[in-house]
Formats: structure tokens, C-alpha cells, sequence
């Protein structure tokens, strides 16, 4: 399964990898172990009533919600579901936005035709030949389903080793997140890709002039010597 390439707001180009088949079926099974439990609990809590009418009410207002269950969970779980979130996967826009309640619906209602229908084979199948870890669903949705857990190379995230001795050149690195540290890494990766291509040089600049009005310091170094020390100050605040 190819990697999935998610380009940002920013214009840089994040690499992320589909979930698979596998993981799928594991986070929907897992999905529907608590639906099961949740049913049968309700049920167990209807039978309580004396009165059939009142049980029957019960059972009917508190089923409801199983019927959109991956709408709700997507929605007010940031993409995912409990077995997603177990499974460390999550629903994602392929252009690198957030996903919208509308991107969300659109998976929602054609689980009718990738899932229940046919017992999940169109899902399956389509998923195993897109390469992109996108059922049919996702493909009309403009979404995927990405696995949180891979293992990035030390240059892909934000740690960054400093000396036992290294000094902090910009103590104001602190008011960074690792998002900012992140999303800088990315920055000065295409950026040394190809030094001369103006679109890199614009994203260093700007870069640049946010991590400066985000610290509140002035620096005499370039955009690129500033950024990597920034990077540098960041990890041996936080992680020394």
C-alpha cells in the first residue's frame, strides 16, 4: 500500500501511511463489541420497568444512537471511533484540512453500500485496490483512513539531539508547541531540497517572520540558521 501524500495549508507535503485492510476490519469489530454491550445494557435497563410501554420507550430514545454511531464518534472524536482510537487510525481529508461534519456524513451514508449491504466486501476490495486506504466512501468524501502509529525517522519528527553542554541561544523557543517545531522541520526540509525554488524560499520567510512574532525576538542570523536553532533551543528546553 503506497504512502498517502497530504499536502498542508502551508503547501508542504506530509507523507502519511494508509491504514490497512487488516485494521479496518479490526477497528469495526472492535466497534461493534461496544455496540453490543451498549445494546445489551439498554435493554437490561428497559426490562427494569414494570410497565412494557416505558421499556419500550426506553429501548426506542436510547437505541437511536447506535443507528449513527461512526457519525457521531467521527465527529465529536476528531476522526475517529473507539475501535479507530484503539486502533491508533484516524479519518483524515487527503488535501491535509480538517474533515467537516459534510465529509463525515458522506462516510456515514455510504457505509450503507461499503459495509452493511454486501457484508463489507465492496469496502474490502476497494480499499486493498485504491492504495490509498480509501473505501468507496472515502473516495466520494475526499477522506481517508491514515495509521497514527508509524514509525517516523528521527529527521520526521521534531527531536532534534543537542550536546549535554549545548547553551540556548532564543529562551523564547519556549512559547513554541511541537506543532510550530513540526511544521518548521517541514518548512527547512523542502527548503534544502532545492534552495533555489521560490516557493520554498517564500515558506522559509515565512516561517521565519511567525516563529520571530510568536517568541518576540530579533535575530542577526538567516531565516535558515535561525529556524535550525530554534529547533535546537526547543528540544534541549524541553527534553534535556
Amino acid at each position: 500500500m503506497q504512502n498517502l501524500q497530504i499536502e498542508t495549508a502551508q503547501n508542504v507535503v506530509i507523507e502519511q501511511e494508509p491504514a490497512n485492510v487488516g485494521e479496518r476490519i479490526a477497528a469495526f469489530l472492535f466497534d461493534i463489541f461496544i455496540i453490543l454491550g451498549y445494546v445489551f445494557t439498554v435493554f437490561l435497563i428497559a426490562d427494569t420497568f414494570k410497565t412494557g410501554s416505558v421499556g419500550s420507550a426506553v429501548i426506542f430514545v436510547f437505541i437511536i444512537p447506535v443507528f449513527f454511531y461512526s457519525l457521531l464518534c467521527e465527529t465529536f472524536m476528531n476522526g475517529q471511533s473507539f475501535g479507530k482510537k484503539a486502533l491508533k487510525i484516524k479519518v483524515v481529508k487527503i488535501d491535509g484540512s480538517q474533515p467537516s461534519f459534510g465529509n463525515y456524513l458522506i462516510r456515514w451514508i455510504f457505509r450503507l453500500v461499503d459495509i452493511q449491504m454486501f457484508y463489507g466486501l465492496p469496502a474490502i476490495i476497494t480499499i486493498a485496490a485504491n492504495g490509498k486506504g480509501q473505501r468507496i466512501g472515502d473516495i466520494v468524501a475526499k477522506t481517508s483512513v491514515i495509521n497514527l502509529k508509524r514509525n517516523r525517522k528521527p529527521e520526521e519528527t521534531i527531536y532534534e539531539e543537542t550536546e549535554e553542554n549545548y547553551t540556548v541561544i532564543y529562551p523564547e523557543a519556549e512559547h513554541l508547541t511541537d506543532t510550530d517545531i513540526n511544521t518548521v522541520k517541514d518548512v527547512l526540509k523542502h527548503y534544502k531540497k532545492d534552495p533555489s525554488d521560490a516557493i520554498a524560499v517564500s515558506m522559509l520567510k515565512q516561517a521565519f517572520d511567525a516563529v520571530k512574532k510568536k517568541t518576540g525576538t530579533e535575530t542577526s542570523q538567516t531565516p535558515a540558521e535561525f529556524l535550525e536553532t530554534i529547533i535546537k533551543d526547543y528540544n534541549h528546553i524541553y527534553r534535556s
